[in-house]
């Protein structure tokens, strides 16, 4: 711009313009680093008291993942057919073949063969209520200290594709109230088919 009256502008080159954002690009990341270096990190530990919220079928998808990912000892798991997904199959089988207990809610007979076929060694238990009859998505525990319940709700637009959504509650380490209704659920569950099952 010059100063004149009226004002009058002149386009400047590339090469200047290009140095302009370039600098104004710098500026504006070290500010932004600066003011994350002063952000105090979360106490996880504390953190991992809570009880927190998912949605959306694929963030939950995801969270089942990675929960039975880091499975060392046990999984027992609870789903509505639908959300049996080949992602989480292969997860589980391969978990299964790293010798960690496989625990799941007996399914339809298709279904059935199909975890029989790619997790050779889960182990199959009658679940207490009927699972087709309820808005309820899946019931997962991993090392009993790991937990996630959802349900199936109606969708939201989000995901136009699917006919109904799914949102989840989770938590983690056994203080955790919602881990220790579900252990206290799963156990008794487990036990009560082992009874029937002759000790099985």
């Amino acid at each position: 711009m010059k100063q004149s009256s009226p004002k009058r502008y002149w386009a400047i080159s590339t090469e200047t313009a290009g140095r302009y954002f370039e600098q104004e690009y710098d500026h504006r990341v070290t500010v932004l680093t600066d003011a994350l270096d002063r952000l105090t990190t979360t106490n996880r530990d504390s953190e991992q008291q809570g009880v927190w919220t998912v949605t959306g079928r694929d963030p939950v998808t995801d969270r089942v993942v990675d929960f039975v990912s880091s499975a060392d000892d046990e999984v027992v798991y609870v789903t509505a057919e639908e959300l049996l997904t080949d992602e989480v199959v292969d997860c589980l089988s391969t978990v299964s073949d790293r010798r960690v207990s496989i625990q799941l809610a007996e399914m339809s007979q298709s279904a059935e063969a199909r975890l029989e076929r790619e997790i050779p060694d889960a182990q199959l238990f009658e679940w207490l209520w009927d699972w087709s009859d309820t808005p309820a998505g899946r019931l997962l525990m991993v090392d009993q200290e790991k937990t996630l319940v959802s349900v199936l709700v109606d969708a939201n637009g989000a995901y136009p594709l699917e006919p109904r959504d799914e949102t989840a509650i989770w938590g983690a380490v056994q203080t955790n109230s919602l881990v220790v209704v579900l252990k206290g659920l799963y156990t008794w569950q487990l036990d009560t088919n082992r009874d029937s099952h002759g000790g099985r």
